[in-house]
Parts: structure tokens; C-alpha cells; sequence
């Protein structure tokens, strides 16, 4: 039951009837015994200032950004983490009890951190292949290069590719290789809606992979084509769902002060009703 005591934090995006964040953070909120609730917040482009800046009036301690917001409010907020700044983006807003607002970024970390966790932690010292070229895959890229990764891009807009990889100081490559190197991370559009039909990659060009990691989800939590063929393969496999359970629990260690338990978050997105 939320009440006038009750701390709010939300998810901003457009659309965000299809996140699984609300139902998440809630489930971790109840089993932390904390009196927060966490609400679907849809905020179209054209209100996004409007939107941050009446976080502060409403008494919310945060949100998460997600698309098409991430860039935009990055923009916006009063101060930006490291990991933002170097991300390009933000993904959780903190709103200071002076009303100014923190943006930082767990997109990045997510991902390494379930890499280490599925794979060991010299996965992140060899090659990796980043596929997209947009938001994540700037976020995605500067984490793996500061966990020591050799990193390159591929993109199936060439020049977007090669402009993030001049940006950030890695490699790009004009067309996909056919042999893969041993970490692949899809952070292509590539995977939602198309999942069930589509793969960024091509199933034979695996053979060399040892770990896929692939920001798609389905909300039925099937898995996608890529997730699918890695793991027929024995690759060790971090889906989506993975992924969005790290982001948020960093997310809400960053507003609570409290570490999250993860096997409730899992099974909070995994739940299929």
C-alpha cells in the first residue's frame, strides 16, 4: 500500500507498458522491508525537462531512463557520474535533497559483471566484439575497456560504427567477421520484436565464441535466436533479462543504500503470468 510515507522511484521512457523494471524493484522493495514503490512513468520527448525537473517537487528519489530518453537526459541533469560521462548516457537519475539531480549510468557495469559471472574473470581480458552502434553499445564499450577488453564494434550503419569507435579508441570493422572472436555482446536493436525469427549473427560463426551476451529480451523470457544458438553451442550465454535484473539492482543499492536480493529480482522478471 503506498502511502504519503512511502519513498517513490520510477522508470521514465516512452513507451514503458512493456517494462519489467515495476514489477522487479517492487518484489526486491517488499522482500528488502523498505517502504518504496516503483512506477511506470511514460514521458514523451517533447516533456522530458518538464518531466526531471518536477522529480525534486514530487518527492521521488530517483528514476531509471530508458528509451529514447537516455542521451536527453544526460543533458539534463545537474551532474553526471564518471561511468555517465563516459557512457554518453544516463540510466538512473538521483534526485539530492536539494533537488538537484545526479545522473549515472549502470548499463556498462551490468554487462561486465554478469560476463565475470558467467564466464570468469579473465573473460574481460581478451577480445570482444560489440554489435550496434548506439546508446548501449557506447555504454557497453566503455565499461570493457576499462576492464581491459580489446574491443571492436560492428555496426550495420558502417560510418555510425566507425564514428563511436573513433570516439571512444577502439576498433571498427566494415563488415561482420566471419569467424568470431571469443565474446560477442549484442546490443543491436536486432532481438526484441524480431527474436523469435532473427539473429544479429549467423549460428555457424560461433565456433570460436566462449560467451554471448545479448541486451534483447522477450517479455515471455524465452530465448532469443542468438541466446538460443549460443547456448545449443555449450557458450556460456548472459540474456537480456540477466542483464536488466544487473542494471536494476546496482540502480537500487544507488537509491537505497542497501544491496538487493537477486535471486528475487530474477524471479520477478522470469515470472510468466
Amino acid at each position: 500500500m503506498i502511502s504519503s510515507a512511502t519513498t517513490l522511484v520510477g522508470v521514465i521512457g516512452d513507451p514503458v507498458s512493456h517494462s519489467l523494471s515495476p514489477r522487479m524493484q517492487n518484489a526486491a522493495f517488499q522482500a528488502a522491508g523498505l517502504d518504496w514503490a516503483y512506477l511506470p512513468l511514460r514521458v514523451a520527448p517533447d516533456r522530458l525537462a518538464d518531466a526531471l525537473r518536477g522529480l525534486g517537487g514530487l518527492s521521488f528519489a530517483g528514476v531509471n531512463v530508458t528509451i529514447p530518453h537516455k542521451e536527453g537526459v544526460a543533458a539534463l541533469v545537474d551532474e553526471t557520474t564518471d561511468v555517465a560521462r563516459a557512457a554518453g548516457s544516463v540510466n538512473t537519475v538521483v534526485v539530492r535533497r536539494d533537488g538537484t539531480l545526479l545522473g549515472d549510468s549502470t548499463d556498462g557495469g551490468a554487462v561486465t559483471g554478469a560476463l565475470e559471472a558467467a564466464a570468469g574473470a579473465g573473460v574481460l581480458e581478451g577480445r570482444v566484439l560489440v554489435l550496434g552502434a548506439g546508446g548501449s553499445a557506447r555504454a557497453v564499450i566503455a565499461a570493457l575497456t576499462a576492464s581491459g577488453a580489446e574491443v571492436a564494434v560492428w555496426s550495420r550503419r558502417p560510418e555510425a560504427a566507425q564514428a563511436l569507435a573513433t570516439s571512444l579508441g577502439v576498433a571498427a570493422h566494415d563488415r561482420l567477421p566471419s569467424r568470431l572472436p571469443p565474446v560477442i555482446v549484442n546490443c543491436t536493436p536486432l532481438g526484441g520484436a524480431k527474436a523469435l525469427t532473427e539473429s544479429p549473427v549467423a549460428a555457424d560463426s560461433l565456433s570460436d565464441v566462449h560467451a554471448v551476451c545479448d541486451l534483447a529480451y522477450r517479455p515471455d523470457s524465452a530465448p532469443t535466436v542468438l541466446c538460443g544458438d549460443a547456448a545449443a553451442r555449450g557458450i556460456a550465454v548472459i540474456d537480456g533479462l540477466e542483464v536488466l535484473v544487473r542494471q536494476g539492482a546496482r540502480s537500487f543499492a544507488i537509491w537505497t543504500g542497501v544491496e538487493p536480493d537477486l535471486a528475487v529480482m530474477r524471479a520477478a522478471v522470469r515470472r510468466r503470468d
